[in-house]
């Protein structure tokens, strides 16, 4: 399984800037986030795209990473109909030893960008 980028520290590191900047908690990692995505997009090669809070996801992203790297795979299949589920999101490589609790149960899009985020969408593979 390839190893996705781990932004954490990125994110940390903004975090500190933006409260230096005189931005309040809840702002500053927002605000972190958004960036973190924004460096994202420009770094990344392979036309994977990037969503930081407040951005909408197509339906035919179905497998993302999240700021530390970790895969969150979409619920339900591309020809469900139900957006609710569709706008639902796992950690199929949960390990309670390793994640946070939060992580083990699903999460809907906007929320998941917000606490998790930027997510990154893996390619999907090819078929040979």
């Amino acid at each position: 399984m390839a190893k996705h980028p781990n932004d954490a520290r990125l994110w940390a590191h903004l975090c500190d800037e933006f409260h230096a900047a005189g931005a309040d908690a809840a702002a500053r990692q927002l605000h972190a986030r958004r960036a973190v995505a924004l460096v994202r997009r420009e770094r990344t090669r392979n036309g994977a795209w990037t969503f930081g809070p407040g951005d909408e996801i197509p339906y035919d992203v179905t497998r993302v990473y999240d700021l530390d790297g970790d895969v969150w795979e979409r619920q339900g299949a591309p020809g469900d109909t139900s957006h609710t589920l569709k706008d639902t999101w796992k950690m199929p490589g949960y390990d309670p030893d390793q994640h946070e609790p939060g992580c083990e149960g699903a999460w809907i899009t906007p929320y998941l960008l917000d606490r998790y985020g930027p997510l990154t969408g893996i390619p999907g593979r090819s078929r040979g």
